[in-house]
């Protein structure tokens, strides 16, 4: 018997394992007629998907481009012009001249130069919070927000206009409807806002760049021949990234964490267990659901011929949960090692950010145990993203003392 292959359905939103984990018993290339796509679940194939250099990442959002241009060009003029700055977005050469002035400024050892700020941003917020509180609103959002901030060389006091704006560009970034109005709207302002806000930046400081990392992408971008909205398009993805998968990883570890007996105490008193169990919460229920890519010639996979152009929905949370590389998959098990998991891509996309998403993590999380040795998670029914891209708590209420 088939199983449901909606992503969408509320049951697929609360527990996509359970949903993903049926899909790869029947067939780990599953072709969802829902979605009109091939769903892939199984670790080697989506690891084989990801470091094939043929797969096209422009063309999974190639198509909405176009017709959502078509039809409303004028009104999504600076919202679709952003998406020119997205290396995620773009094939190879456009790839690697986007990537390469950022690399540099998410390096290990840059970002543990970044670990006494990140431990002072998450000090203050945590003096801020009540006995009973939100950490997604209260404490994630706003500290990867500051986090970003400073990174990139953006006022702090933007952070308020930035998790707005995040959360209203997500809409296009994560998926909604083109015929909502609502939607439609919402998309247009974000991007108008950003360009209003950020062109005059940018203009400011190509006189004087400084040393952050918006100086050395003008610098870059002058060098490589960026366009403004190439300039422009690479700060909205840098400061949405740096904000939307560690605001997400934080509160999605500490629940799993929290219901696992013994996982919350054992590390707050061995502090330095946490990278391994930050490994392992990335594992078990990652903040990224799904990678989008679309082969440019036809291709086997797992005795499927998938012809070129068909778009492939990669499940990160299926491969990492897959029992051909994972014992026990659907246990948190904070000591795993070695820890194969790809929830931060593989291959020529993988995550730039992720060195900066597993300290502010390790940072926060250790913050949070040390400070509230009772901490506890509130029982009740949790929200979660309803898109089939991102995995993430739209609020987390817990009890801190």
């Amino acid at each position: 018997m088939t199983p449901p292959d909606d992503l969408l359905a509320p049951e697929a939103i609360r527990d996509p394992h359970t949903t993903l984990r049926r899909m790869r018993e029947h067939d780990p290339v599953f072709w969802s007629a829902r979605h009109k796509v091939y769903i892939l679940t199984a670790h080697a194939d989506v690891q084989r998907v990801f470091q094939d250099r043929s797969m096209s990442t422009a063309q999974g959002i190639g198509a909405f481009r176009r017709r959502v241009s078509a039809t409303h060009a004028g009104l999504l003029q600076h919202a679709m012009a952003l998406l020119d700055g997205w290396m995620l977005f773009n094939d190879s050469p456009t790839h690697e001249r986007l990537r390469d002035p950022v690399r540099r400024a998410f390096a290990p050892s840059v970002v543990d130069s970044l670990r006494a700020r990140i431990a002072a941003h998450a000090e203050a917020l945590l003096d801020t919070l009540d006995s009973r509180c939100d950490l997604v609103a209260d404490f994630a959002q706003p500290l990867t927000a500051r986090v970003i901030c400073d990174l990139l060389g953006v006022d702090i006091a933007e952070q308020g206009f930035l998790r707005a704006w995040t959360r209203d560009f997500g809409r296009l970034i994560y998926g909604a409807s083109s015929r909502d109005a609502a939607y439609l709207d919402t998309v247009a302002r974000a991007g108008d806002d950003f360009f209003a806000r950020f062109r005059p930046l940018i203009a400011a400081r190509r006189g004087a760049p400084g040393d952050d990392l918006l100086g050395r992408l003008i610098h870059a971008s002058s060098n490589a021949s960026w366009t403004e909205a190439e300039l422009i398009g690479a700060c909205s993805m840098l400061l949405f990234a740096g904000q939307d998968t560690t605001s997400a990883l934080i509160p999605s570890a500490l629940r799993a964490l929290a219901g696992t007996p013994g996982a919350l105490a054992g590390l707050r008193d061995d502090p330095a267990a946490l990278p391994l169990a930050i490994e392992e919460c990335l594992r078990f229920d990652g903040p990224a659901k799904t990678f989008i890519r679309v082969p440019t010639a036809p291709l086997e996979l797992s005795g499927h011929a998938i012809p070129a152009g068909q778009h492939l929905w990669l499940s990160i949370l299926g491969a990492n949960r897959d029992p051909a590389v994972f014992a026990l998959p659907d246990t948190l098990d904070i000591t795993r090692n070695p820890n194969p998991h790809i929830a931060f891509g593989a291959g020529v996309h993988f995550c730039l950010g992720s060195a900066l998403a597993r300290a502010e993590a390790e940072v926060a999380l250790g913050a949070l145990l040390q400070r509230f040795p009772r901490l506890g998670v509130v029982p009740g029914e949790l929200d979660w993203s309803p898109t089939v891209v991102d995995r993430s708590l739209l609020a987390l209420p817990v009890t801190l003392t």
